[in-house]
């Protein structure tokens, strides 16, 4: 296994060919960092730590000649002269916090921790090392676990907390991190993501300060105001080169990231669930479970912390089978769709080459605006006369797939179901229930809600032969409670709605195993790493413009793999911001990522259909070998708004390069751009005419000048040797 541990100076060095985190149990007392970056071969040559007092600090002593409040503690909390952001938090029964936990012993396996209620952080067939410090409080009898999984074939640790009480008196949990780093310096820049509907995944950049600086979600779901992640790059890192750092929350709720920079210039960062907003009753014999954290490092610049990202992101995804081409019904009915409108659909579809076809919202009963029903997903006879199966087995008949939008976790007040049931949605005691979007959110922390739900969802898959759900959630939560929690467990319950619906949808898929999912949250409202361990992709925004959605890509591809990407063809001019572009830029974009359509087919003309007929059989010819290509991005987001991307194949024989030109210019200059990324010693083929890779890396391919604006252009590189 890929660790060394030195029993006379306490180091641990859990490494692989790529990274080293080296970790030393101080005096048999307290884990301490020693180190995170590149492999380090042998880590006992580390200079020890200073000793000592200094000014507010707590004293140190003889047998232990250190002062915790400098110390670079795994994990630590308040309450003990650690007065920095706690890694933990915990009152005992007279409401007293506990101490910092000392080091008992240590285990390690070649097993993943993939605790039952969470996603699946590690597919079966990846090898891992996982390295557990037990450490405990004698006085309370709490036991805690710092898991560290380390894959063998990548810069990514995975870590986790577990709390055990196995003493006689109840504790709560106030703070419970899944991830403590403590680095001796503060010379990073931190890196982030913040939006809103519609604009989505904005990065930041902003060097660290005395203080803390954070990120966190107190909506209940994990974006898209911040997302569950923050890097530390150190300056000038670029695309290209440069150190940096990650970690992103595989969890789908409330939580905080956060940096603090101490008097003395070190740097502390934690990751978990959201403090304010999290509780949890400890009670003796009973355990808790952190949600797990990636920690991935580069020296390879952000896309080279990307390419860790991306690994991680394709291995925990239900399938990389290439997804179909899809249309959906949205932007060219509302809700005003119909089986004439489906049947016409199809038939389009049919005719294009198009593989799936999308009934969006609009198509049960009392639903013919954002004030109709949710809750009870009757089909609407109005609309749908003979119902949805007559219109699936058209489209099956035809060699496509059918399926439909959903927003399980919503109700509205006019439904049958909260008539029977008001007691099932989330809601304070005597107090009149606050929508949002005119609707309010189910208790999926209940058995009997989740229960409830997956019947409804099977019957709909099963008697409509479904292949598709858009899983949609267009709200977030407010008045989170119940009745059927004690008062001093409510504030378990944003935790526990979280895993609620992680249960409903592992029930799902385990029952519907070829099932597409569609994650949507208004967009890529709830895109993070734990929704895609569930689903097959995600609906990146409801902004459909190619130039802003181009953006948003960019952003959302810093984490995540454009095999989870729903990209799809819209109307021009755009329906959300009124941009008028070219058929040919709008099928460019949604060609990198799941390609789809959004817009009403029959408006296509006839040279526009044989384009989109052209456009989907290249990339039906694309697809099998693009599905695990490596994604990096050629132009720096702080210098331009313009994006370029190449995606390579594992054996870079194959290569395609997206660019967008923006607004055009009288002045034609034509400019280059290297390439960086393809392989050097061989040729490619690019319009008939052969390149050096070594020659496209260095020198760059040249870009002909934009003819309009925001014109774009998608090449496909081939080595012809």
């Amino acid at each position: 296994m890929p660790i060394k541990v030195d029993k006379k100076t306490g180091l641990i060095n859990l490494y692989n060919d790529q990274i080293s985190y080296v970790i030393q149990i101080l005096d048999q007392r307290y884990p301490v960092q020693r180190y995170f970056g590149a492999t380090l071969a042998d880590a006992t040559t580390l200079p020890p730590l200073p000793t000592g007092n200094h000014a507010f600090a707590v004293d140190p002593s003889s047998a232990f000649p250190y002062s915790v409040t400098s110390l670079p503690l795994e994990y630590s909390t308040i309450g003990s002269g650690d007065y920095r952001q706690p890694g933990y938090l915990i009152e005992n029964n007279v409401g007293q916090l506990l101490p910092i936990l000392t080091y008992t012993d240590m285990t390690i396996s070649d097993h993943p921790i993939n605790p039952d209620q969470f996603p699946q952080t590690v597919a079966p067939t990846t090898a891992v090392t996982t390295l557990t410090l037990h450490l405990a409080d004698t006085v309370s009898g709490l036991k805690l676990a710092l898991n560290y999984t380390l894959f063998d074939q990548s810069a990514l640790i995975l870590r986790s907390t577990t709390l055990t009480n196995s003493g006689t008196q109840p504790l709560t949990i106030q703070t419970a991190n899944s991830l403590q780093l403590d680095l001796p310096d503060d010379q990073y820049e931190a890196l982030t993501f913040s939006g809103t509907h519609a604009h989505e995944a904005n990065p930041t950049l902003a060097p660290l300060r005395p203080g803390i600086q954070c990120q966190r979600s107190l909506r209940g779901t994990s974006g898209p105001q911040q997302q569950p992640f923050m890097g530390l790059a150190r300056p000038q890192t670029t695309e290209f080169s440069g150190d940096v750092l990650g970690t992103a929350l595989v969890w789908s709720g409330n939580f905080q990231a956060a940096v603090e920079v101490d008097q003395y210039a070190h740097t502390r960062l934690t990751i978990g669930l959201e403090p304010t907003t999290f509780q949890w009753q400890l009670t003796p014999g009973t355990s808790f479970q952190s949600p797990e954290a990636t920690l991935a490092w580069s020296d390879a610049g952000f896309n080279g912390l990307s390419q860790v990202f991306h690994d991680f992101g394709n291995q925990i995804q239900p399938s990389l089978v290439p997804a179909p081409i899809t249309v959906n019904t949205w932007e060219s009915s509302l809700f005003n769709v119909t089986a004439t409108t489906v049947s016409q659909t199809i038939q389009q579809a049919d005719d294009l080459g198009i593989q799936l076809v999308v009934v969006d919202d609009g198509w049960f009963v009392n639903r013919h605006g954002e004030n109709g029903q949710l809750g009870d997903w009757q089909v609407d006879s109005v609309k749908f006369p003979k119902g949805l199966r007559p219109l699936a087995d058209l489209a099956h008949q035809k060699g496509l797939k059918f399926g439909l939008w959903l927003e399980p976790e919503m109700v509205t007040t006019n439904s049958q179901l909260y008539q029977a049931h008001p007691d099932w949605a989330l809601h304070y005691q005597q107090r009149s229930p606050i929508t949002a979007r005119h609707q309010l959110v189910l208790d999926l922390s209940r058995a009997t809600v989740r229960q409830h739900l997956l019947a409804t969802i099977t019957k709909l898959i099963e008697n409509n032969h479904l292949d598709y759900l858009k899983w949609d959630m267009n709200r977030h939560l407010t008045q989170v409670g119940n009745e059927a929690l004690p008062s001093n467990q409510q504030g378990e319950l944003y935790y526990r709605y979280v895993l609620g619906l992680y249960a409903l949808l592992a029930q799902l898929r385990a029952r519907f195993p070829k099932l597409i999912i569609e994650n949507c949250s208004a967009g890529g409202g709830r895109l993070d790493f734990g929704m895609l361990a569930y689903t097959n992709q995600t609906w990146l925004s409801d902004l459909t413009d190619p130039v802003d959605r181009a953006v948003i890509e960019n952003g959302f591809s810093y984490l995540f793999p454009p095999t989870c990407f729903s990209t799809h063809v819209s109307a021009s001019p755009n329906g959300q911001n009124g941009r008028v572009t070219d058929l040919q830029t709008r099928l460019n974009l949604a060609s990198i990522g799941n390609l789809g359509f959004e817009m009403a087919l029959n408006c296509l003309t006839g040279p526009e259909r044989q384009q989109v007929r052209t456009q989907i059989e290249q990339v039906k010819l694309w697809q099998p070998s693009f599905t695990q290509a490596r994604f990096y991005r050629l132009r720096d987001w702080r210098k331009t708004p313009c994006q370029a991307w190449l995606l390579v194949t594992p054996q870079r024989e194959q290569a395609l390069l997206f660019y967008t030109s923006g607004l055009s210019s009288a002045v034609k200059v034509p400019t280059p751009l290297p390439l960086h990324y393809l392989e050097p010693q061989c040729h490619y083929l690019i319009n008939a005419q052969q390149f050096s890779g070594q020659t496209l890396n260095q020198v760059g391919l040249t870009l002909p000048p934009a003819t309009h604006d925001f014109a774009s252009q998608l090449i496909w590189l081939k080595a012809c040797d």
